[in-house]
């Protein structure tokens, strides 16, 4: 499905709902344990605007590495978890991977 420049797929409406839930564990304060809401918001937010203005990216490259950037949310500040997104999926396009 088109709406404007993006392609929602279903795995983008999984990443809608994601952000949906993380936005009303926000509003209503629900618990999540070992995640800081807001960052998880942040990069759900950018994982969505980059899947769906490209939609013939590898769904399995893809997966492996927006696992891999959400369990640095754990460790790292947002900056250097966004700048890491940002560089691997910029270099997973250079190679061809993604």
């Amino acid at each position: 499905m088109y709406i404007g420049p993006f392609y929602l797929d279903t795995k983008e409406i999984f990443l809608i709902l994601a952000s949906l839930l993380i936005g009303a564990a926000m509003f209503f304060g629900w618990p999540m344990w070992w995640f800081d809401k807001s960052v998880l918001l942040t990069i759900v937010i950018l994982m969505l605007i980059t899947k769906g203005l490209l939609p013939a990216i590898h769904n399995e490259a893809f997966f492996i590495l927006a696992i891999a950037t959400i369990f640095l949310t754990l460790y790292l500040p947002v900056f250097h978890v966004v700048l890491f997104y940002f560089i691997s999926f910029l270099l997973f396009r250079l190679l061809k991977v993604i």
